[in-house]
């Protein structure tokens, strides 16, 4: 696994535009950093909005089945949000068995010990700390009524990955099986900058933590002083994609910085720029005829759709076809 993320990494500082991936900002300090930039970021809706569907009208996107369900959680982080369905289903079934996956082993393995200690012998929590593809994999041997939650993950891959990715999901569902994912709907771009270049600059801290962990890791020096901050935000309406933030940084100077657990340079030109995400964004904005095309085109059904108070955020259940 070590050695296939080294190649990832090379591969992104190699590319054209240059990139770090995203997902490499999750490990046990990167994910500290991810929830705290949800709570200390008072301009950020998207967790407030997730969390207060979730405190009011849970019920709603959890399936009524005869002999109870098995909670599988993609991208599980801290589990704070997942607490909400995990107790709306012990007060239906009284135990509830649960999979909780995530990348960052460290983080899943502390959040997995907790709700051990807090829930007794009312919650079997299996932690899988894998990738998704892995996961997904090893999660296909848990038979019977599932319900699967990937609650703020899906934003952050690019459109073919959301797609494949809901696709892989799918091949672990049976038609007792639901999948509930969650999308923002929010339409305003003011809100949208606001929450991402926040004033005290967390959810910066958080995107740049890639070149932290870098230098940490792998022994660069990359100084990010060298560098110039720039997020954007790219609407687009087209039923067949989304709209996205971009997030980066742009070298005001030529740059030289060697990564000797890489073995490779970072070499930059005078405004070039070095990507915090793969693709073309993260974070991704969309309309609900773009989440039915994207459920579609992975082969699922959406068989409802719910929305916060303040429509920030859509909860999508799904079905197999």
């Amino acid at each position: 696994m070590e050695d296939e993320v080294k190649q990832m990494l090379v591969a992104g500082l190699n590319s054209s535009p240059k990139y770090i991936p995203c997902w490499y900002n999750y490990d046990d300090q990167g994910s500290t950093l991810q929830q705290e930039s949800g709570v200390l970021n008072q301009d950020y809706y998207l967790t407030r909005s997730q969390i207060s569907f979730l405190q009011h009208r849970v019920q709603d996107i959890i399936p009524d089945v005869p002999n109870g369900l098995t909670l599988v959680d993609l991208g599980s982080g801290d589990c704070s949000k997942t607490r909400f369905v995990i107790d709306e289903l012990i007060k239906r079934q009284s135990t509830l068995t649960f999979y909780p996956l995530d990348i960052s082993g460290d983080f899943l393995l502390k959040a997995a010990a907790k709700l051990r200690e807090e829930y007794g012998d009312s919650l079997a929590v299996f932690p899988v700390a894998s990738d998704y593809v892995q996961g997904i994999n090893q999660l296909k041997q848990v038979k019977g009524a599932k319900l699967i939650l990937w609650i703020g993950s899906m934003i952050n891959l690019p459109y073919e990955d959301q797609i494949s990715t809901l696709r892989l999901i799918s091949t672990m569902m049976t038609d007792q099986c639901r999948l509930v994912f969650t999308a923002d709907i929010t339409e305003s771009r003011d809100v949208f900058l606001k929450a991402y270049n926040d004033d005290a600059g967390v959810k910066r801290t958080f995107y740049q933590y890639g070149v932290t962990r870098l230098n940490r890791e792998e022994g660069s020096m990359i100084n990010l002083d060298k560098f110039s901050y720039h997020l954007d935000f790219v609407r687009n309406t087209n039923p067949q994609y989304m709209s996205y933030v971009t997030s980066y940084v742009v070298a005001k100077e030529d740059i030289q910085f060697t990564i000797p657990g890489l073995g490779i340079d970072l070499v930059m030109a005078k405004g070039e720029q070095l990507f915090f995400h793969e693709g073309e964004g993260l974070s991704c904005k969309y309309t609900l005829e773009q989440l039915q095309t994207i459920v579609e085109k992975a082969g699922l059904r959406m068989i409802g759709s719910f929305k916060d108070t303040d429509k920030h955020v859509a909860f999508c259940q799904c079905a197999t076809k």
